[in-house]
């Protein structure tokens, strides 16, 4: 990364919090110790699973505000239950003091409740009370393997005037997701969105999980790499350098860039975060060392649909 680019990342990363980089973790055994590895206050969104609700994720949202992190649950529509669940988990976040929140389909595939996709519960918190300050969405710059792109795009035009932010879809190279930004300031998006980028970790892992996400151009842009299947033998990790040098100057722009990343890190935090120090200069320190909790492991990340 050039000396430039190198200053771009960290005017971006030395804004607060909330506009800067976001980490995202899985409530699964070693989420504790992952977390642990992030300097203090550092925004954390936890992932939700059908295999354990949204209970898992609102437990895990608990112990992190109560270490200082700033938490951002995801919250999936097809597991909440029906209006009574809704206003118990609205309550409970906001006694946590906890006041952004990931509305997402979630991927079971039979909702729960009354809530079959994102955008009717966006609808039933719209005006509610307890309704978070900030509420994000998704977004899907290499499209969704069950959703024709026509009808993302009429999802996302209804969701934007219900939400305050989006995410983008985790992507393994720059031209996707600048041509779907780019394609998006043209029809008038206003809402502000983090770029979704993996963090470090090994190749196979990480060809594993695009497979499973059904992120097709980023798998074929892995394989466009020279030498690819002989990094995926080797134990040298991954490093998303060639996805982030693009995007850096369009960092902390809300209107035609980003304004800011969204870092899935699937629990790899110790290696994602020095990865981002060094690549931005930044130095923190992390938070004091917990007991973890024992957890049992579950698959990693849902789709955002």
């Amino acid at each position: 990364m050039n000396e430039a680019n190198r200053a771009a990342l960290t005017a971006a990363l030395a804004r607060p919090m909330e506009s800067a980089i976001r980490y995202e973790l899985l409530p699964i055994a070693g989420m504790q110790e992952a977390a642990c590895e992030l300097p203090h206050g550092a925004v954390v969104t936890v992932t939700c699973s059908p295999r354990h609700g949204l209970e898992r994720t609102l437990q895990a949202s608990e112990w992190l505000v109560g270490e200082g992190f700033r938490v951002v649950p995801h919250l999936a529509a097809r597991l909440m239950r029906d209006r009574a669940h809704l206003e118990q988990v609205l309550g409970r976040l906001a006694a946590l003091g906890i006041d952004d929140a990931f509305v997402v389909g979630g991927d079971t595939e039979r909702p729960l409740g009354a809530y079959p996709h994102g955008l009717a519960l966006l609808e039933a918190m719209d005006g509610h009370a307890r309704r978070p300050a900030r509420i994000g969405v998704p977004v899907y710059p290499e499209g969704h393997p069950r959703v024709e792109a026509m009808a993302l795009q009429r999802d996302l035009a209804a969701k934007a005037g219900l939400a305050d932010y989006a995410v983008s879809q985790l992507c393994f190279e720059a031209a996707p997701l600048l041509a779907w930004r780019e394609q998006q300031r043209r029809a008038g998006l206003s809402l502000p969105v983090y770029a979704g980028i993996p963090g470090v970790m090994e190749p196979r892992r990480l060809l594993a999980i695009a497979l499973r996400l059904g992120l097709g151009p980023s798998v074929r842009a892995l394989q466009r790499q020279s030498g690819w299947l002989a990094r995926l033998l080797k134990p040298s990790p991954y490093r998303p350098d060639a996805l982030l040098e693009p995007l850096v100057t369009l960092l902390g722009d809300p209107l035609g860039g980003f304004v800011g990343l969204h870092v899935y890190t699937f629990n790899r935090v110790a290696p994602t975060h020095r990865w981002l120090e060094d690549r931005s200069g930044l130095v923190s320190s992390p938070s004091a060392t917990i007991e973890p909790e024992g957890r049992a492991v579950t698959s990693a990340g849902e789709p955002l649909a």
